[in-house]
């Protein structure tokens, strides 16, 4: 039989590989990954370089051989010698080929590959095993076939040399100390000699890698190791962690509905402190531990773990990012909570009354938990009516202008102004349409913190933001046919004067407008019950919080409110069970300790001092390069993503209102603060334009503390004169009850 040989490129881009379909001749509509015939003289690698130049008008760089496939088809036998590479130069133009893919891992199945090319396939699976963890291997062969030294320096080496991390002593020390406790209390039975365990695996967007995990076909057992001798918050909050991202963002354990268990393993003793927050394993109880989770379970096949080591993870990014990806490539974050659940039900029902073509004018209210999703939902509904018709487009309006000038300045340096800065505008700009004749040419207006509509019209006295908006609806409907107005409502957040007045103003608004139909969730039903055209539909309601890692800390924060310690208490405990991060401090000198750990341990993630803006700061309050939290909302892109972290300057309340930090610096200044068991105002705090000061103020601290997405630090400034907040302090203190 006549041997053909070949190469082929797998032209990667992060998590991405190209694949190609073939256009021509006895394998046409194939799918294989792109090259050729090598020709007399040539080395594999320019036979490589010639062939994508001919086929694709790109020069690649030959990076490493993957491997050598060697496959009998029909007719001749097949030699190819396949290399991982990188575009250098080129657009890859499909000059002979019918068609081409970007494939990311999950979608390596999803074409129809050429024999030859599925053995491939499997090797660029573990291709990408390799850098996900530092020794995959079973129980059996981890007590038989590896040594002490061995594993050691497979750790040593992964985490140094493709981490990058820095190695000392003290990490050797604990991988013996990990080794010698497995060798001694993993269970010894047949049944269980070829399930998988997994050392050092990577967890995405930071630093951190699990320790152990141990797999089997329905679950994943996380075991973090500790030599300690009491069980401290960082490490329940790390462990509970590491379950949180892969129950939620590792593709294959959310596709193949895989249970999640962390427990961290104490070496030495039963530690001291809480045994509620997460499993709890030592000596004692290990092996009898490991037995019993592992009853009934199934061992992975080699496939089956390569593709779970190998999996993506999909972490949920923050506003800017996601709202990027939405206006580049059409989607929403790919979490399960957003396809699946609240926001796919939600968004169904917007477009279902939005192409209702018997309803002429309709306005619809979104309620939910802060960081359930709401203004994605606004986004995604512009997004997906941006071109209903020719002349007309959805709109997106904030009062928030901080959250307006960050995400048109993230969809402008990044290329996309033109399709996705033109649709998300300030209110304030917006609202001058409603005192001209001109009729605006926006069949969706979506209107996001939609409770913080203003009371007054600085134009037209006795006017409110709801009638204004409501008014010009009634001219595109007159004029074009059909409108709807989408209002997104954030619970509890109105901050401003002119706000407070809050959702009864949309009542009012249409307590008379029988031609309106107005769409609420079922918690507005009695306090909407005068509004004449009124449609209740629970999927209006967001209940599951997005932001938090899917972390609802509302509870947590209502009874803080309320100083109910015991709610709060328990809350917390869930909290932390569930992987949320929380410090406290009253020394200014700890803050720039707190960012570098995050810098050091999160890369990328956002973390900045968040504040009042009722009470002026004292000299030294946050250290003294601090000029204050004075931000313009022309600079809150740059406050977001260059200044946050130097802690030179901090956001208030009215910047961080609809955007989001993964570890902010929650501060208290002693506007509001406890005293004899109540909250109360510092009368330094007044402000006459108020009409109740205290509830503005609890709405601010309301903000401030669910703002974050993974975690954060409350800070209570002490003044060394009178420290006004020790009974605030001391109170979070009993609260938070794990040693700092």
């Amino acid at each position: 039989m006549k041997t053909v040989q070949v190469v082929a490129a797998l032209i990667i881009n992060q998590d991405q590989v190209f694949a190609t379909q073939r256009g021509y001749g006895e394998f046409k509509d194939g799918w294989e990954f792109p090259g050729g015939k090598i020709e007399p003289g040539e080395t594999p690698e320019e036979a490589l370089k010639r062939e994508i130049q001919e086929e694709l008008a790109t020069e690649i760089q030959v990076e490493q051989p993957l491997t050598n496939v060697e496959y009998d088809y029909p007719t001749f036998h097949l030699s190819m010698q396949c290399f991982i590479c990188k575009v250098e130069r080129g657009n890859l133009t499909l000059l002979e080929h019918e068609a081409a893919r970007w494939l990311s891992y999950d979608e390596l199945d999803s074409v129809d590959w050429l024999p030859a090319d599925r053995v491939v396939v499997t090797a660029f699976r573990k291709y990408l095993v390799k850098d996900r963890a530092a020794l995959v291997t079973t129980l059996k062969k981890f007590r038989e076939g590896i040594t002490k030294e061995g594993f050691v320096a497979a750790c040593h080496n992964f985490v140094e040399k493709t981490c990058g991390c820095s190695v000392g002593e003290a990490n050797d020390r604990s991988w013996y100390d990990c080794y010698e406790f497995l060798q001694k209390y993993l269970p010894i039975d047949a049944a269980l000699d070829n399930f998988t365990l997994s050392f050092e695996y990577m967890m995405p967007d930071s630093q951190k890698r699990a320790d152990v995990l141990l797999l089997s076909r329905y679950k994943v057992i996380i075991l973090e190791f500790k030599e300690k001798k009491a069980i401290l918050k960082d490490d329940v909050a790390q462990a509970a962690g590491y379950r949180q991202s892969i129950s939620h963002y590792h593709y294959e354990t959310e596709k193949k509905e895989m249970q999640v268990e962390a427990h961290l393993v104490y070496t030495h003793l039963d530690p001291e402190g809480n045994h509620h927050l997460v499993d709890v394993l030592h000596p004692g109880n290990f092996t009898s531990t490991l037995l019993n989770t592992l009853k009934d379970q199934v061992p992975m096949t080699e496939q089956e773990w390569y593709n779970w080591i190998a999996s993506p993870f999909y972490p949920l990014k923050n506003i800017a990012d996601a709202t990027l990806q939405l206006f580049k490539e059409g989607d929403l974050p790919n979490v399960k909570t957003i396809r699946e659940g609240d926001i796919k039900g939600t968004l169904d029902a917007i477009n279902g009354i939005i192409k209702d073509p018997s309803i002429t004018k309709s306005i619809i209210f979104v309620s939910g938990v802060p960081g359930s999703g709401k203004t994605l939902i606004g986004l995604k509904t512009v997004y997906d009516h941006a071109h209903d018709q020719e002349t007309l487009t959805p709109i997106y309006l904030s009062g928030n202008d901080p959250l307006v000038n960050i995400l048109q300045h993230t969809l402008s340096t990044n290329g996309v102004d033109k399709e996705g800065g033109s649709y998300i505008q300030s209110m304030k700009d917006f609202k001058y349409l409603a005192h001209g004749v001109t009729v605006p040419l926006h069949h969706i207006i979506v209107f996001d913190e939609a409770q913080r509509a203003w009371d007054t019209d600085t134009k037209e006295p006795g006017e409110t933001e709801a009638t204004l908006l409501l008014r010009l609806g009634d001219r595109i409907a007159e004029k074009y046919g059909k409108v709807t107005i989408l209002c997104l409502i954030g619970d509890g957040q109105a901050i401003h004067r002119h706000e407070e007045t809050g959702m009864p103003l949309w009542v009012n608004a249409l307590s008379n407008r029988s031609d309106w139909n107005a769409y609420v969730p079922d918690s507005y039903k009695q306090l909407f019950s005068n509004v004449p055209t009124l449609h209740v539909s629970p999927e209006l309601m967001l209940t599951t919080s997005i932001r938090h890692d899917f972390i609802n800390v509302s509870p947590w924060v209502e009874a803080i409110l309320e100083l109910d310690m015991e709610k709060a208490r328990k809350a917390y405990q869930d909290m932390l069970a569930k992987g949320f991060q929380c410090w406290r401090a009253w020394d200014p000198k700890k803050l720039p300790g707190f960012v570098s750990y995050i810098q050091q341990n999160y890369p990328g993630a956002h973390t900045g001092i968040v504040v009042s803006s009722h009470l002026r700061h004292t000299p030294g309050m946050f250290g003294t390069q601090y000029k204050g939290s004075y931000v313009k909302a022309t600079e809150a892109y740059k406050w977001y993503n260059e200044e946050s972290y130097k802690l030179t300057r901090g956001a208030s309340e009215f910047l961080i209102q609809g955007i989001e930090l993964e570890f902010p610096i929650v501060s208290f200044i002693g506007d509001f603060y406890i005293q004899n068991g109540k909250w109360v105002v510092d009368p330094l705090a007044t402000n006459p334009g108020l009409k109740d000061l205290r509830k503005v103020l609890e709405n601010v601290y309301r903000v401030l503390l669910t703002r974050s997405r993974k975690g954060m630090l409350l800070y209570f400034p002490m003044d060394p004169k009178e420290w006004k907040l020790e009974e605030t302090y001391q109170w979070f203190a009993g609260m938070m009850g794990i040693e700092e």
